[in-house]
């Protein structure tokens, strides 16, 4: 039996989305946690690099060659189309996600200022990476601070047009989405989901589920909401890889409606 292990942060959206593509082929896996501050999980590789996927005795790194890899050796439930014009699509939109979507979050982490709401969501991250590799305090109460000094997400900021101010990237970033959604049912306009769609999901609804936002406000968004119902007959209720006990907001049961009674959790 083939032996697959997942190593990486639950707070990483690459990784997510590995996770995510693995769960759509229905394979087995072992999610195993790296310690940000002490990588000895993945020492193996001689690199800090998340995600590691192993297979029996290899190991890549990587989210979307992985993906590439998965597909490979596991053809069923494809993940890049059924053609050669669907596998370039997905693969241009894939660019998107890392090159926009993903890069957006990242920005926003590193320029916004230093609020009470700020450390209050940075907190919420270190706890979910302490419920999996415990964290010395002092590294959790600094996890603000670290935060915007992460290598990873310094490294990603050399790719940003300055001259696009953080708001205006969020409402171009917006309206590229629902462009790329193309009507459904799935990302591309197409049939079937696809590395896209398990790129993307788990970006958007991770907020919402670990509590730190109060509601799903893709959701109100129709196009979206539909997207929404037909990814989740393909994902487990809880695919962020983030322990249960550290989930909030559940789908699909409450996704779809405000709560404003709900708090933003907190340590």
């Amino acid at each position: 039996m083939t032996k697959i292990r997942l190593y990486g942060y639950s707070t990483s959206p690459f990784v997510r989305k590995v996770g995510c593509c693995l769960y759509y082929k229905q394979l087995p896996f072992e999610f195993v946690p790296v310690d940000p501050t002490n990588p000895e999980q993945i020492a193996f590789t001689q690199q800090t690099q998340v995600p590691v996927l192993q297979i029996d005795d290899e190991w890549r790194n990587d989210s979307t060659p992985l993906a590439l890899w998965l597909e490979e050796l596991f053809p069923d439930k494809p993940l890049f189309g059924h053609n050669e014009q669907e596998r370039a699509l997905i693969l241009s939109m894939d660019k998107w996600v890392t090159d926009s979507l993903i890069l957006s979050s990242f920005r926003f982490a590193h320029e916004t200022e230093m609020t009470a709401r700020f450390r209050q969501t940075a907190w919420r991250m270190a706890a979910i990476v302490s419920s999996q590799t415990p964290l010395p305090d002092e590294i959790r109460n600094a996890w603000p601070e670290l935060l915007k000094m992460a290598p990873f997400i310094k490294h990603m900021m050399c790719d940003i047009d300055k001259s696009e101010l953080l708001p205006d990237m969020q409402m171009r970033v917006g309206m590229e989405l629902l462009q790329h959604l193309n009507e459904g049912p799935f990302f591309g306009g197409l049939q079937q989901p696809s590395m896209v769609d398990f790129a993307i999901y788990p970006q958007l609804v991770f907020n919402y589920m670990v509590g730190t936002e109060q509601d799903l406000k893709i959701a109100k968004v129709p196009a979206l909401r539909q997207w929404l119902d037909n990814m989740r007959q393909y994902l487990p209720e809880n695919p962020l890889l983030v322990p249960d006990f550290m989930i909030v907001g559940h789908l699909p049961r409450e996704a779809f409606e405000p709560h404003p009674e709900r708090q933003v959790a907190n340590r």
